[in-house]
């Protein structure tokens, strides 16, 4: 590209330099026609020689001079130039990927509100292609971050600025607007955002972690030390009584290790919960990894259990591995203590809608997320919505108690749960783990009839539908 240039300068230097010399000889000529109109006769000759001499000097100047001084000046400047600018595209080049590369939400506007760019984070948290182009107001839903921007776009300077977002996970977050100027350019507004979600997630678990623990605690605790107290006085010298109070003491100890492990199982999926997965697992393989894990449990309960995949190939989305097997854990759990005597229980998995309860004509009652309302958050279709449903053939739910399921230490039965070792945060963890992996969790009971627990995830982008 700079040989181009330079034959172009050496060019144009060459019809100046004939131009100049045209110039030149008509200069000299229309003096040389001024002497002789005011000269006699007899110099006239003289005064041809003369312009013949300068004419033929001049030809010879040009003649004897390389084009290329004449072009060297102006490539100087011109190579000058380019240096400059190749200099400030690198720099450019530089600060853009450096804004690639930052994992914080990070956008570029013009003083109208209008996204010039955004990087690859800020595209992440808005969960949205493309989003140059567009009114900032209508990419983040955050009205003091764009009052902010519209202070900024009036000169008063950069702001700090303190929001959250709205959806199936609330985030916390801290927004700086500052303005961008560059020389002989217009002004732009920079919008950078810190996601504050997991400090904030910290401080919150550290408050529910003491005032669940010190609530759901204190009775077994206080169970203990009367035994203990007992064990200590008239029990003292009583064999069948000491061994029945530590059998007694013995269940409530570890009802209060499954409820610390709960807890602390909890607080960490909440603490994470806001930041999605990326690995691409077998939803499908990991079903029959937890039915194998439970056999035991299923034997000693008398348990039956009946896997169907209608697919029968593996079902792929994207999500942890080790959540989504202790979600499925847990509704299996939940359906053995609470699924019959002995429970029925069925698990299945595939794409799209799972089976409903209502398929057979019977009124049941829901409470959750469809998988159609699944889809359209995440803007895909039905078809690429993957589910696991659990369902036992129990006593069902009754219709105004659903709604509660999924809530911290709610128990339907609080004296059944505590005789199966139950903490009533099982599902509590199920609603969570779905949450982060962005799908949604469905509850379909009828009385006598049952109840079904459907996990809907979004089936991984890359993967095939199966035939």
């Amino acid at each position: 590209m700079q040989d181009d240039l330079a034959a172009l300068i050496r060019k144009t230097a060459a019809q100046v330099r004939t131009r100049d010399f045209v110039w030149s000889a008509m200069i000299s000529a229309g003096i040389g026609i001024a002497i002789l109109a005011m000269r006699p006769e007899t110099e006239k000759p003289l005064v041809f020689f003369a312009w013949a001499v300068f004419l033929v000097s001049l030809l010879i100047r040009y003649r004897l001079s390389a084009g290329r001084e004449w072009a060297l000046p102006v490539e100087r400047v011109v190579a000058s130039e380019i240096s400059a600018q190749e200099s400030e595209i690198a720099t450019l080049r530089l600060a853009e990927g450096v804004a690639e590369a930052l994992p914080d939400p990070l956008f570029i506007l013009d003083t109208s509100g209008v996204v010039e760019h955004a990087n690859p984070a800020a595209e992440e948290f808005l969960n949205a292609k493309g989003v140059e182009g567009r009114h900032f107001a209508a990419t983040l839903r955050a009205p003091n971050v764009y009052e902010a921007v519209e202070a900024v776009a009036k000169g008063e300077g950069p702001r700090v600025v303190e929001f959250s977002t709205l959806g199936s996970v609330e985030r916390h977050c801290r927004g700086y607007v500052a303005p961008l100027k560059s020389a002989g350019e217009r002004e732009r507004i920079l919008v950078f955002v810190r996601d504050l979600t997991s400090e904030r997630r910290v401080e919150q678990m550290r408050a529910d972690f003491v005032a669940s623990a010190s609530h759901e605690l204190r009775t077994p605790l206080a169970s203990v030390l009367g035994y203990i107290e007992t064990l200590r006085g008239h029990a003292k010298d009583d064999p069948e009584a000491r061994e029945r109070f530590l059998s007694i003491m013995q269940s409530q100890a570890v009802r209060m290790q499954r409820l610390v492990a709960d807890l602390m199982s909890l607080s960490r999926i909440e603490l994470h919960e806001h930041v999605p997965p990326r690995d691409e697992v077998d939803l499908a393989g990991i079903a029959e990894e937890v039915i194998e894990s439970l056999r035991p449990m299923f034997d000693q309960a008398s348990a039956i259990v009946d896997f169907e995949n209608p697919g029968g190939a593996a079902i792929p989305v994207v999500g942890e591995r080790d959540e989504l097997f202790q979600a499925i854990q847990n509704l299996l759990d939940n359906a053995v203590k609470y699924g019959g005597d002995p429970a029925m229980i069925k698990l299945r998995v595939g794409r799209g809608a799972s089976p409903s309860l209502a398929q057979d004509g019977e009124v049941s009652h829901r409470t959750g997320d469809t998988a159609a309302q699944v889809a359209a958050r995440l803007g895909r279709d039905v078809g690429d919505i993957a589910y696991v449903q659990v369902r036992d053939f129990g006593p069902g739910i009754e219709r105004a108690v659903l709604p509660r399921l999924t809530e911290r230490f709610y128990r339907v039965n609080v004296e059944r749960s505590k005789k199966s070792g139950g903490t009533g945060l099982g599902l509590a963890i199920v609603k969570h783990i779905v949450n982060r992996h962005k799908g949604g969790l469905e509850v379909e009971s009828r009385l006598a009839g049952g109840t079904a627990f459907t996990c809907y995830l979004p089936a991984a982008s890359t993967a095939a539908q199966p035939a």
